[in-house]
């Protein structure tokens, strides 16, 4: 009962202290002989200028002041804290509840930010990150075309276009290309098979990045013919040669061609963040002279740093002019946006849902274990009562069960970080390749912040409306009756309690509902195809292997034979690409005897794919006219084509196709059947028109072998 909140005010003190010290000094004055007035002046003249003595004595003894109750409050509060881990270790049952909701509730929602501050918002590891933005090429006229559609906001960048931004824009201080990729790396060891990013020299001008070891790319090493060079990720660097200073002019062999390294990256650059893996070199882009030949060979992604003063908006616009005049179609313009924002955006809107849902979560866990400590609140009714005779005030109550919250809140902090951790590692795995940077979601600072704020929240949250109604029940009810019931008061709290719990049940329960009806219909969704017992595997070969006469199909097709030939395998198929696996591309396709001012005299866009004899059947395709490939639809012979429904009543409406021609790629083929449609990309997606050509008049470099078991 002796701190500072009984003591007079500071004002009163301080008035006090110093007319008690002119008093004194002025009496022993007089005693010396001089005059009472001339002693209470002289007295008044030795404090000097009072009224600022006044002040910074009141200063002084304000600041003493909060500096008592401040350790008085600190005191109190451990001793809230020590007491309140005294009562929990007692009440072992409730405490271990009360704890494990919570963690799982923390845990979940702790998780889940884990993964939305690496994919949304921690800042990309380049300088400046929120200057760099994607660049893409815009075709709105594409948007009519449903195979198509996707690319009409977000076609990629070719060297023409490429060429043209560098040299006339104004509003980027740099443009850059690149592309991930794949190669085959030949050592003492044997031949694997590693991530290769292909990128422009002015890449390192947009990231502004700087090498570990060596030089970066220049100009030259991006010019045609080039001599091969290649730079080595810090990871590789590292893992396979050891840190070598000396790497530094040797020599790796990609894709059977030697590059001379020529530096070492910094630690932990991704072209792309969706990648499940760091690219083990650099080599450089248009080397190729397959990259120059013209606008329709857009195969790389491209970035552009802002100049200063510029805005992605005013790039966008003076961008678009320029693709606009280089292509020379007014309708094709360009688009950049922040590469952040750009490369979240298909999981933005998921994991902010998924957020919002472990957030209802927790709420739901801080009312289950708001209504635990009510309950608890009234069987301690008789302590209430004796801690409020020996005189608690209600607010002294309330804060000793405020106290006990927050420690439950942060022990379960505690064993939901732990939870959360292990809650992270299962949704990394889970999640969709889309979400860049999810790889890199870690329990680290940034999100153990985010726990603390969390519990501390939580601790207010489900403990602030016990601790008001006991505080102001205790030395009213519970001091005169010794009981532990509620009163009608903390009857109509829990029952708000219980409302809101329900409110929010339901909520998350409906959510539930709908996601699961969403599930089952996409599962009755008939993929066009027999998917059951259908498995396929993805093969990349060199692609010196496809430079080489004859060589190509012969490898393919012996590949083929080796998956046909395992036990429990019925067929074994090739095709560019697999459903809902990727692999596909699209062409402009035209039709002989078109009107000449129709789209299908120009060529419309059309989703094709390359197949061996055999595919339709294996994947159980319906043939609707004329007939699927067969083994005589090879190289060298009549070149054939099968239609999809869709492309029919594109291309033929109202007309029998069967024996018409279609150009592609620069060749006329005949058309030979028409097949059943198929949702090669996702299920809630309409079929789009598809061309198929036989694999053997068109193999690639990259294919996929499908295989059927059983009978």
């Amino acid at each position: 009962m002796k701190g500072p909140i009984f003591q007079p005010k500071v004002e009163t003190r301080v008035d006090d202290e110093l007319a008690f010290h002119v008093e004194m000094h002025t009496r022993d004055l007089i005693a010396r002989g001089t005059s009472p007035a001339e002693a209470r002046r002289q007295a008044e003249a030795t404090l000097g200028d009072r009224k600022r003595l006044t002040d910074e004595c009141k200063r002084l003894d304000h600041d003493i002041e909060r500096s008592e109750r401040r350790t008085l409050y600190l005191s109190e509060l451990l001793q809230d804290a020590h007491f309140a881990l005294r009562m929990l270790s007692r009440r072992r049952t409730f405490a271990a509840i009360a704890i494990a909701t919570l963690a799982i509730g923390i845990g979940a929602a702790t998780a889940i930010y884990s993964i939305v501050d690496s994919v949304l918002l921690r800042p990309l590891p380049f300088s400046e990150p929120d200057r760099i933005g994607a660049l893409w090429i815009r075709e709105p006229e594409m948007a009519k075309n449903p195979a198509v559609a996707y690319l009409a906001e977000a076609m990629p960048v070719g060297n023409e276009e490429y060429q043209a931004i560098k040299a006339a824009s104004k509003t980027i201080s740099a443009v850059a290309l690149y592309t991930s990729s794949t190669a085959f790396v030949t050592g003492s060891d044997g031949t694997e098979r590693i991530g290769v990013g292909k990128v422009t020299s002015t890449i390192f001008d947009v990231l502004r990045l700087r090498m570990t070891l060596g030089r970066r790319f220049v100009n030259g090493d991006d010019a045609l013919h080039s001599a091969p060079v290649a730079l080595v990720s810090w990871e590789s660097w590292q893992s396979k040669y050891n840190g070598d200073t000396a790497i530094l002019g040797k020599s790796v062999v990609l894709d059977r061609e030697p590059y001379t390294i020529v530096g070492v990256l910094p630690k932990g650059v991704r072209l792309l963040r969706n990648d499940p893996e760091i690219r083990s070199y650099w080599v450089p882009a248009l080397r190729d002279s397959g990259d120059l030949v013209s606008r329709h060979n857009r195969n790389y992604q491209a970035l552009a740093r802002l100049a200063p003063g510029a805005t992605f908006q005013s790039a966008s616009a003076e961008l678009s002019r320029i693709v606009s005049e280089t292509v020379r179609d007014s309708t094709t313009g360009a688009r950049v946006e922040e590469w952040q924002r750009d490369e979240s955006s298909g999981s933005r809107r998921t994991l902010f849902g998924l957020l919002g849902a472990s957030m209802f979560l927790l709420v739901i866990a801080c009312v289950n274990v708001a209504m635990l400590l009510l309950g608890e609140a009234a069987n301690r009714g008789r302590e209430m009562a004796a801690r409020a005779a020996l005189g608690a005030g209600s607010g002294r109550l309330a804060r000793q069960l405020l106290v006990e919250s927050l420690v439950i809140a942060f022990i379960s902090a505690l064993c939901g970080s732990a939870l959360a951790w292990a809650m992270m590692r299962g949704l990394v795995a889970l999640a969709p390749t889309y979400f860049p940077g999810v790889s890199d979601a870690a329990i680290d600072g940034r999100v153990l912040a985010f726990a603390t704020a969390l519990a501390t929240a939580t601790g207010l949250l489900f403990g602030v409306a016990p601790a008001i109604s006991v505080g102001r029940n205790a030395i009213s009810s519970l001091a005169r009756t010794g009981t532990g019931q509620s009163n009608r008061k903390s009857a109509l709290l829990q029952r708000g309690l219980i409302a809101t719990q329900l409110a929010l049940s339901m909520v998350l329960l409906t959510d539930a509902f709908l996601l699961s009806r969403s599930f089952r219909q996409l599962a009755s969704v008939d993929p066009g195809f027999v998917s059951q017992h259908l498995s396929a595997v993805r093969i990349v070969m060199p692609y010196q292997v496809f430079q080489e006469a004859g060589k190509n199909r012969f490898t393919a097709h012996a590949i083929q034979q080796r998956f046909a030939s395992l036990p429990g395998v019925s067929r074994a198929v090739l095709a560019s690409g697999s459903p809902f696996a990727g692999g596909y591309g699209s062409s402009p396709v035209l039709v002989e005897g078109a009107d000449k001012d129709s789209p299908n005299a120009r060529g419309v866009h059309t989703q094709q794919r390359y197949v061996s004899a055999g595919y339709f059947e294996t994947l159980g395709f319906r043939l609707i006219r004329g007939r699927f490939f067969n083994a005589n639809d090879v190289a060298g012979g009549l070149n054939v084509a099968v239609l999809s429904e869709a492309q029919v009543k594109r291309d033929f409406p109202g007309r029998n196709p069967i024996g018409l021609r279609i150009r592609h790629q620069g060749q006329w083929r005949e058309v030979v059947g028409v097949v059943s449609d198929v949702k090669h990309h996702a299920l809630k997606i309409e079929p789009d028109p598809t061309l198929y050509v036989p694999f053997d008049q068109y193999p690639s470099t990259s294919f996929f072998v499908i295989v059927r078991e059983g009978a």
